[in-house]
């Protein structure tokens, strides 16, 4: 039995001579780290909670992933845009209120909430005057469940 393992630990051995490191400020794909993602916000995209009580959930960190960008339907190589505006409608069944977190420099953090959106209604998100980007959108609601969708992005 010790015979067998033995060209099995060396053949792993052999195989961590080529492992390459990625240079630093790159991501997995040697792209520069400041580079728009290759995934962020899609129309379509649903951000819920199945919390039952008041509570803030972050969509950026959970479902709609990097929302400071839009990207191309249909593509993943495309370098996506920047996010200018996003369309939510509330597509639970509890009242809600969305959150903006948008600033221009790393660290600067502004926050707008929005007026109560009811089930079925719609409202448009921006970052705030000024800010360049958009970094989370957060629902806030007081029962749950609650949900929001993408429906319009520019």
């Amino acid at each position: 039995m010790r015979k067998s393992l033995l060209p099995a630990v060396f053949a792993t051995a052999a195989l961590g001579v080529f492992v390459v490191a990625q240079p630093r400020g790159s991501d997995a794909h040697g792209a520069p780290a400041d580079a728009a993602p290759a995934a962020g916000l899609r129309i379509g995209a649903v951000c819920s909670s199945d919390i039952a009580y008041a509570t803030d959930v972050s969509c950026g960190l959970g479902d709609f992933g990097d929302v400071r960008f839009r990207c191309p339907e249909g593509t993943s190589a495309t370098p996506c845009l920047r996010t200018r505006t996003v369309t939510l409608e509330n597509t639970g069944r509890t009242p809600l209120r969305l959150v903006t977190i948008s600033g221009s420099a790393p660290g600067e953090r502004h926050e707008a909430v929005s007026g109560l959106v009811r089930p079925g209604a719609r409202t448009a998100l921006a970052p705030g005057a000024g800010d360049t980007y958009l970094y989370d959108i957060v629902l806030r609601f007081d029962s749950g469940p609650a949900e929001a969708r993408v429906v319009a992005l520019s």
